[in-house]
C-alpha cells in the first residue's frame, strides 16, 4: 500500500515539476558577455562557434553597442570558414547598413579576398591546370573589389596587398583574353584571334601577357593584309615593359 501511494505521489509530482521548470524564465545574457563568448571563440580559431554567437547577439541586441562590431566579425568568420558566398553576401549588408563606416576599406578588403578565393581552388592548384584557362568571372569581380579599395581608399592599411593581387589578377584576366586568341587561331580565324589579342594590349597595357598579344595582333595584321597596322604593333613591341 505505501508502495503505490509513492507511486502515486511521484505521478503527480512529476509532471508539476516539469511544468515549473518550463515556466521558469531561461537567463538572457547580456550583450557584452555574447561578444566576450564570440570574440574568445574568435580568437581560439573555433570560427563556426564565433559566427553562430555574433549572430546571436545581432539577434539579441539589433542595435547594441557591439552589433556592427559583430557584423563585422561574421565577415571574417565566414571568410576564415571558407564560406566564401557568405562571407560576400554579409559584406554588402554591412555595406548596405553602414554605408558612410570608416571601416568600408576593411569590408571591400574582405570581400575582394572572398572572390578571389573561390575561384582558387586547392585541388586545381596542385594539378596541372592553368587557372587563367578556366571561368575568370569572380576574378573579374574581386579586381573590381579592390580597384575601388585602392580608388577609394588609397592610405587604407589593406591597399598595398590588394595592389599586389590586382597585378596577379590582371595578368590572369589578361592571359584569360590571350587563350582565347590562341584558340580562334587554330580555328582559322583571323578576325577574332586578333580582337581579343588587341583587347588585351588596350586594356591590360601593363601585364605579362601584352608581348606575345602584339605579336599575335602582327600575324593576324599581315595574314588580312593590313601591313600598316602591323607595323605599328611591331614599333611597340620594343617598348613592351610588363610589370611582373
Amino acid at each position: 500500500m505505501k508502495k503505490s501511494l509513492s507511486r502515486v505521489v511521484v505521478i503527480v509530482a512529476l509532471p508539476l515539476l516539469l511544468a515549473a521548470c518550463a515556466n521558469k524564465p531561461s537567463a538572457i545574457k547580456s550583450e557584452a558577455d555574447y561578444y566576450q563568448e564570440a570574440n574568445e571563440a574568435l580568437k581560439a580559431g573555433n570560427f563556426n562557434v564565433a559566427v553562430n554567437a555574433f549572430e546571436a547577439l545581432e539577434a539579441q541586441y539589433p542595435v547594441g553597442v557591439f552589433t556592427e562590431q559583430a557584423q563585422l566579425e561574421v565577415i571574417y568568420g565566414k571568410y576564415k570558414q571558407a564560406d566564401y558566398l557568405a562571407a560576400i553576401a554579409a559584406a554588402d549588408r554591412y555595406i548596405r547598413l553602414h554605408p558612410t563606416s570608416d571601416r568600408i576599406d576593411y569590408v571591400l578588403y574582405l570581400r575582394g579576398l572572398a572572390n578571389y578565393n573561390i575561384d582558387q581552388d586547392t585541388l586545381l592548384k596542385r594539378m596541372p591546370i592553368n587557372l587563367a584557362h578556366r571561368d575568370m568571372g569572380q576574378a573579374k569581380v574581386a579586381f573590381d573589389d579592390f580597384g575601388q579599395l585602392l580608388t577609394r581608399y588609397p592610405a587604407s592599411p589593406y591597399a598595398p596587398d590588394a595592389r599586389q593581387r590586382m597585378i596577379y589578377l590582371r595578368n590572369q584576366l589578361a592571359e584569360a583574353e590571350l587563350h582565347v586568341a590562341r584558340y580562334y587561331e587554330t580555328r582559322g580565324a583571323n578576325v577574332a584571334a586578333l580582337n581579343r589579342a588587341r583587347w588585351v594590349v588596350e586594356n591590360y597595357s601593363e601585364s605579362t601577357a601584352v608581348p606575345e598579344a602584339l605579336k599575335l595582333m602582327i600575324k593576324h595584321y599581315q595574314a588580312l593584309g593590313m601591313n600598316d597596322l602591323a607595323d605599328q604593333a611591331k614599333a611597340l613591341l620594343p617598348k613592351t615593359k610588363p610589370k611582373s
